[in-house]
This record gives structure tokens, C-alpha cells and sequence, in this order.
């Protein structure tokens, strides 16, 4: 657990690279990340971590550090307190935090969606146990799910309902096809449309695919009326009751959508065309879809054709 990786790290990993660069040890930041870090271990975890340096120390120490940790974990074994699993400890320069170091310099402009969702959960969910210069303290306040502007929430939630229909209506035909192998690799994709819009309703960053569910059930709406359809559809050898609990469970993130003002009926009723004309950011987004209509039924067409319209821009 999270004290077992703390402890290891600070009474077995620490003393001989203090004694050996001890200017190095006084500034080096130390992440645990994944089950240890989140406090879910079992015999399969694997205990991962990282030694941050600033560029200069990575690029004069790091290397032989490395070295060293290897030589360690050959001659006295893999930190494996549960089981099976075993260490990985890596030195690292703080250059690989990439586009999140822009949040360190607050920005006007920040690239929040050049950072991937599960690395912005990491970040808030990883054990620091060392941070000398406040890097990861920094990042955690500017990065925090409430600093998340609105309209990147409302994106990312129109276009996985979006996808939610497509991979539904996949999933309907390759049943109905009988085509099993179909069937199974769209109903694994649903799973997870169906377990990050919790995330993305609840405003709510999510972890990587192996931690989803034990994320999910700590949410602060939704869970316990959605995670009963979920094992439902992953469980039931029944591809009907399978089918039944995806509606059920699309049902209830509708309501829940509607009734909190999340998104508009407007775009609910249309998600293709509001995500393609950027609702999110774009408050008359419905005014170039009534345009096309016009057009298409001044051209002496149905409104069914109107896609054509807006795909050549006819507008």
C-alpha cells in the first residue's frame, strides 16, 4: 500500500544515492504512481515510481543513478510486498512532463487538451513523496478538475455521447448479424463510453482503463445507479439483457444531463451536428444547421438532404 511503497522508497532507496550525490538527493521530486499510489494493491501490482530532475541533474547524474537502482534490484530483488508484482523505479527529466510544464508558468492560453485526461488524474491521484521545489504542489493547483474550463467538459461529454450511439448502434447490427467476435470488441468499447461519461458528467477526471471501475464507484453522483447496469452488461450471457442495461443505463445519464442543465435539449437532440459545428464553444451553432435546411429545401429537396449541404458547404 501506499506506506509500504513510502517506506521502501525512503529507507532503502533513498540512503545510497544520498550518500553517494547528495546534492542530487536534496532536489530530486519523488512520484509513486498507479495501484500504489492510488492504495489498491494486490499480488499482480506492481509498485512504479519516478526520480524527477531539473534538465542539467538529469543529464549529468541520472544515467549513472539508473545504473545504480538496476544493480540494486539484481542484487537484493524487486520490491514485492504483495506478490507477484514487482518494482519499477525510473529517473526522469522534468522536460517529460512536456506541455504540462506550461501550467507551471499560468499561462492565458493553457493546453488543456494537448494533456491527456488520465495523465491530469494521475498527476491530482499519484503519492508525492518528495516535491523540494513544489513542481507537483504547482500543478495540482493549477490542473485541479474545477480549473477545467467548461467548454473542454461539454466536448468531451458531446462527443462520447456521440460515439455512445454509434458504438449502440454497431453493437445492435453485429448481434443481430450473430457475428460474436463483433459483438465482443463493440461491447468493450461501450463498457468504456459508458464508464467515462460518469467521469466526464460528473466533471470528473478518470484514470487509466485498469482502475475505471474502482474510480467510477467513488464518483459523487451516478455510481450506485449506474454501475448495477454495467456489471449487468458484463456479465449476462444474455445479449438482450445486455442491450436492455445500455439503454438503461444511456437513459440515465440523459435524465441526469437534462435535469442539471448540463447540455441543451437542443444538443442532445442533435449530437452529430453539434459536435461537428463545435457547440461547445460555439452558441449559434444551430443557426448554420437551420441555414442548410433552408437551403436544402430551396434547392427543391427534403430536409434529409441537407448533410450534403453542409458537407460541400453550400451554406
Amino acid at each position: 500500500m501506499q506506506k509500504d511503497a513510502k517506506i521502501y522508497i525512503e529507507q532503502t532507496i533513498l540512503p545510497p544515492i544520498a550518500k553517494e550525490y547528495p546534492k542530487m538527493a536534496s532536489e530530486m521530486s519523488i512520484q509513486v504512481r498507479g495501484s500504489y499510489a492510488l492504495g489498491v494493491t494486490d499480488q499482480f501490482s506492481d509498485l512504479e515510481a519516478i526520480i524527477w530532475l531539473d534538465d542539467p541533474l538529469w543529464k549529468t547524474h541520472g544515467g549513472q543513478v539508473q545504473l545504480m537502482l538496476q544493480r540494486w534490484e539484481q542484487q537484493h530483488g524487486r520490491f514485492a510486498p504483495a506478490g507477484y508484482g514487482h518494482s519499477e523505479i525510473y529517473v526522469w527529466s522534468f522536460s517529460r512532463l512536456g506541455c504540462l510544464r506550461e501550467f507551471l508558468e499560468m499561462k492565458a492560453d493553457l493546453p488543456w487538451e494537448k494533456v491527456g485526461i488520465e495523465e491530469f488524474y494521475e498527476l491530482q491521484e499519484s503519492l508525492i513523496i518528495r516535491d523540494p521545489h513544489n513542481v507537483f504542489h504547482r500543478l495540482r493547483e493549477a490542473t485541479a478538475p474545477e480549473r477545467t474550463p467548461d467548454w473542454l467538459w461539454k466536448k468531451l461529454l458531446i462527443s462520447k455521447l456521440n460515439k455512445l450511439e454509434d458504438d449502440i448502434q454497431d453493437f445492435k447490427t453485429e448481434v443481430a448479424r450473430s457475428k460474436m467476435i463483433e459483438s465482443h470488441i463493440i461491447l468493450g468499447s461501450l463498457l468504456e463510453d459508458l464508464l467515462l461519461i460518469g467521469f466526464i458528467t460528473n466533471r470528473k477526471y478518470y484514470p487509466y482503463r485498469k482502475h475505471l471501475q474502482w474510480a467510477f464507484a467513488r464518483l459523487p453522483a451516478l455510481a450506485s445507479e449506474v454501475l448495477p447496469h454495467i456489471q449487468a452488461i458484463a456479465s449476462s450471457a444474455d445479449w438482450t439483457e445486455k442491450l436492455a442495461s445500455i439503454e438503461a443505463t444511456k437513459d440515465t445519464y440523459s435524465d441526469y444531463i437534462m435535469e442539471r442543465s448540463i447540455l441543451t435539449l437542443g444538443i442532445m437532440a442533435d449530437l452529430i451536428w453539434a459536435e461537428r459545428f463545435e457547440a461547445w464553444s460555439n452558441p449559434h451553432w444551430r443557426d448554420r444547421l437551420n441555414r442548410g435546411e433552408q437551403k436544402t429545401k430551396e434547392a427543391g429537396y427534403d430536409s434529409s438532404y441537407g448533410w450534403i449541404w453542409h458537407w460541400w458547404d453550400w451554406i
